[in-house]
Parts: structure tokens; C-alpha cells; sequence
């Protein structure tokens, strides 16, 4: 085989539409292998957003999924003109559903409920539901009273042992689920050699597809442990358990499809690996690619600063983020010095949780000590802002706020998630997840120990150039491409 390589990068709510560590990397993978030619099928909100990220030359094609705000869920992507929709929806009768497409959903269905679902066959069956909607339309399909008379009973069935059936809500919104989230299968399988998820989730999908029906190689990258984040996402929110059930079972279920059908699982950090071997990956298929950083640009530099002690945090404004932590051990660091100031940089992703952050500020009395500066296009310059960077997450994979910290020579503190200890333990300090109380000692260690801090800044950069540089991450994954796609990494 000759010829450039061809990769489809899926991703989901983040590169090119949103800023974040997963677009950093994937934007980071995309620039510097120019010599591979990239489609991008991103999985996002709806389709009324902009690009945050300009796409190099070697980005050969783009096939928004947006999941929703849209009346014709295919309406955004490539080869399907209306004339075409609206022949499906004639052709899509009660009949075809019935004969056609309600055993998919039977499939999917019951392999939500089930302990040990046969992936293969539901894999093969998602390749089935691409396939049926090429010929059909999916807005009529789903509306079919036919395909709701038989999820509704097939919903009363899987729980005909239990103490409370579901409720017609309940049901509703079940289906509400299959039909927003498996819009991903309806993306054209683009031919390439490897298809990459940024995630065991929805963007997976397409990429099983695409091995299934053309043979493409599957490389799975895990940043964050999906399934994990998703639970916490679900504690958060207030649905009717059996809905809780029945959305957390579909996240599992894709999950373990994810895992299934890749041709090699890499997280971005060992400490991942326990995930995804409990979900039956095999050791030999899991290769950990760390991210890397560019360590010219992250750096020790000269930058206006408020001549105050400061610490600084980069870091998207939501739940997973804590950033109350964050606030509260401002409050807890000021107390003993009061000239203190705490800087938070990055965009509103939660506006209800932005609110609740504000309203904290304004409760613990800490105007003139706490500054939500906003969006940065330059963490470098953020980080050298401060004495002592944080990061407060309750979840990561292998953030880039740590490492971004780390080569600027500043003493990091972070929450103790994901594989942040396989890269700054010893190099900085790590505490609980939600421990404002230790988050404020470690910090006022720091600022009361400048020589020392400056002593661990510069072991702390050492750490990152010694296999965290983008070019460190961006080797492995050319030799992973090329191997998968069985070639020498010349072309042949």
C-alpha cells in the first residue's frame, strides 16, 4: 500500500468547536503529523457554534454531528439533499419499521440491561442501524407508533419483576435517548486507514461502524475514564431512577463496545488502565500514551505582575472542575495573609455553576482576593502570573494544567485524580480531591518558602522534558498509526 495514511479523528463536544485539554491535544496531534491526512467528525451540542480552532491544510474534510437542535437530524451532514430525505420518509412505513428496524432496538435494548451482552452482536447490530438508515428515514422510523407499542411493552417486560414498573415518562424518555444519542451512526463511513475516538463514548460509534463494514483500524484514546464521568454527572442530576438506570446503562454498554472493537486502547495515563481492563479490555491491547507539551512555549518568563502573592489556577468553569474548592481555600489562605490573590482562568461551561461560584465569592467576603479573569488563549502567561499554580478537579485523565504548571518552573498543587501522581509526585504536592483545608496549607507552604519553591519549580520542569513533550506524545502516535495500518512509517 502507498500513499499518504488517512485518519478520521472523532471527537465529542470539544476539537475544533471547543476549547479545553482535548481539543489542546487534538489540535496538537492534527498540526504537527502534516504528513497524514485528517477528517475530522466532530460529535457536538448543535450545530449553531464556531470553530475555536483554525484547521491546518493536511484537514482534508469535516462532517459535523450534531445531536441536537436540528428538525432533520441529517440535515448537517454531507450526501444527504433533501429530495433524498424526503424519499426515505416515504419509503419508511410501519411495515418496514416493524419488519426491519424494531429487532435493532430490541437488540441495543436488552444489551442495556444485561450484565454480559454479546458486543459483538450489538456492535454488528449498531452496523445494521447505519446501514437501515440509509434507506430509511430516521425522524418517521422513530415517530413509528409501531416502534413505540413495542418499546413500551418491551420496557414493561424488563421490569416485570420489580417492585415499581416505569413510568410512561419514564419510557418516553428512554427513547428520547436512543434517538438523540445514536444520530452519531448516521455520519457517511468515510474511507480511511485508522479510525480515532477521543473517547469510549458515542464518537466511538462511527468507528466501529467503519470497521465493521470497510475494515478500518480502531484507536481508541481515553483522557478522561468516560463511563466515571458520566457517573458523576448523573449523581448530579435530578431524573427518575429508572431513567438514571437506563441512560447510565446505554453509557456503559457503548463503553464496553468501545473497548471491543479497538485495535489498540490508549490511555493517557496508567492509572486508567484499571477502567478499562474491569471492562474487559485485554493488557496486550493497551498501549499508555502520555500528553505531551510544547516546552518552548510553556517556560519560565518575565510577565506584568500585581506584585501581590498570587495563585493561579487554569481551568473550565463546571462541576468537575471544583472550582468552589478553589474559592474556598482563597478564603481559608487568606486568612493568614491577607494580601493574597487568587486568579481563575477559563470559560463559563456551566452558567447555573458560575452563579453558584459567584455567589460564593460574594458570600466569603473575598472581593479584591478572588478574579474570575476569564477565557485565556495564553495559559503560558497565566501560569507565570502566579507563585503557585492549582488544580482543584474532582475527575482528570493526565490534565495539561498540570504540566503546563510544571514547565513553567512553578510548585503545582493538585487534587489527586486520575494520573496526575505518575507525573508530579515528587515534583510538586498532591492532596483530596475537595480538601480546601489542605489545598490552603500546601499553598502557604509555598508562599512562605520561596527558595525551596523555586528549588522545585526547576525539578519540576526537568520532570516534563523527560517524556511529557508534544514531541514525545506525537512519536508514539505516528508509530501507533503506522502499525495499525501495517506500514513502515515511509508510506509502504
Amino acid at each position: 500500500m502507498s500513499g499518504r495514511l488517512r485518519v478520521v479523528m472523532t471527537t465529542e463536544g470539544t476539537y475544533p468547536y471547543y476549547a479545553g485539554g482535548v481539543s489542546t491535544w487534538a489540535d496538537i496531534l492534527v498540526k504537527s503529523l502534516h504528513e497524514i491526512d485528517f477528517s475530522l467528525l466532530p460529535v457536538m451540542m448543535h450545530p449553531y457554534i464556531s470553530a475555536k480552532f483554525v484547521l491546518p491544510p493536511n484537514v482534508t474534510a469535516m462532517v459535523n454531528v450534531p445531536l441536537w437542535g436540528t428538525e432533520e437530524p441529517t440535515e448537517y451532514m454531507p450526501g444527504h439533499p433533501f429530495h433524498k430525505i424526503y424519499r426515505r420518509k416515504l419509503k419508511t412505513s410501519d411495515a418496514v419499521v416493524e419488519n426491519e428496524f424494531r429487532w435493532i432496538i430490541e437488540m441495543i435494548t436488552r444489551a442495556i440491561y444485561c450484565e454480559t451482552p454479546d458486543l459483538r452482536a450489538v456492535g454488528e447490530s449498531m452496523a445494521d442501524f447505519h446501514d437501515f438508515f440509509r434507506e430509511y428515514d430516521y425522524h418517521t422510523a422513530f415517530r413509528s407508533r409501531k416502534l413505540w407499542d413495542f418499546f413500551y411493552d418491551m420496557m414493561l417486560e424488563l421490569y416485570r419483576h420489580q417492585e415499581k414498573e416505569p413510568s410512561l415518562y419514564n419510557i418516553v424518555e428512554n427513547l428520547r435517548w436512543l434517538y438523540r444519542f445514536f444520530i452519531s451512526l448516521l455520519s457517511p463511513v468515510i474511507e480511511a486507514d485508522i479510525y480515532h475516538s477521543s473517547a469510549a463514548a458515542f464518537c466511538g460509534l462511527p468507528c466501529i461502524v467503519a470497521k465493521i463494514k470497510r475494515g478500518a483500524k480502531f484507536l481508541l484514546t481515553e483522557h478522561g475514564v468516560y463511563v466515571r464521568e458520566q457517573y458523576l454527572y448523573c449523581s448530579r442530576e435530578r431524573m427518575p431512577l429508572q431513567t438514571k438506570e437506563f441512560l447510565l446503562g446505554l453509557i456503559r454498554l457503548v463503553s464496553k463496545l468501545n473497548y471491543y472493537y479497538a485495535d489498540q486502547v490508549s490511555p493517557v495515563c496508567a492509572h486508567n488502565m484499571r477502567w478499562e481492563k474491569k471492562f474487559g479490555t485485554p493488557e496486550e491491547k493497551i498501549r499508555v500514551i502520555y500528553n505531551g507539551i510544547d516546552e518552548g512555549r510553556f517556560t519560565r518568563m518575565s510577565v506584568d505582575r500585581s506584585g501581590r502573592p498570587t495563585v493561579v489556577m487554569v481551568a473550565r468553569i463546571e462541576p468537575l472542575k471544583d472550582i468552589e474548592t478553589f474559592i474556598r481555600t482563597c478564603a481559608l489562605v487568606r486568612e493568614t495573609d491577607g494580601n493574597v490573590l487568587f486568579k481563575l482562568y477559563g470559560p463559563v461551561v456551566d452558567q447555573d455553576y458560575y452563579e453558584r461560584c459567584s455567589a460564593l465569592v460574594r458570600d466569603l467576603g473575598l472581593g479584591g482576593h478572588f478574579v474570575f479573569s476569564g477565557p485565556t488563549a495564553s495559559p503560558e502567561i497565566s501560569n507565570n502570573e502566579g507563585d503557585v499554580v492549582l488544580l482543584t478537579s474532582i475527575s482528570e485523565a493526565f490534565p495539561f494544567a498540570v504540566l503546563e504548571g510544571m514547565a513553567c518552573e512553578k510548585v503545582v498543587i493538585s487534587s489527586d485524580v486520575g494520573g496526575t501522581k505518575e507525573v508530579l509526585e515528587g515534583y510538586g504536592f498532591i492532596v483530596r480531591p475537595r480538601d480546601h483545608r489542605a489545598f490552603a496549607e500546601k499553598v502557604r507552604y509555598v508562599l512562605t518558602h520561596p527558595e525551596e519553591a523555586a528549588e522545585m519549580g526547576l525539578e519540576a520542569r526537568q520532570r516534563v522534558l523527560s517524556g511529557f513533550r508534544v514531541e514525545d506524545m506525537v512519536r508514539n502516535y505516528r508509530d501507533s498509526y503506522f502499525a495499525l495500518a501495517g506500514r513502515d512509517g515511509t508510506g509502504r
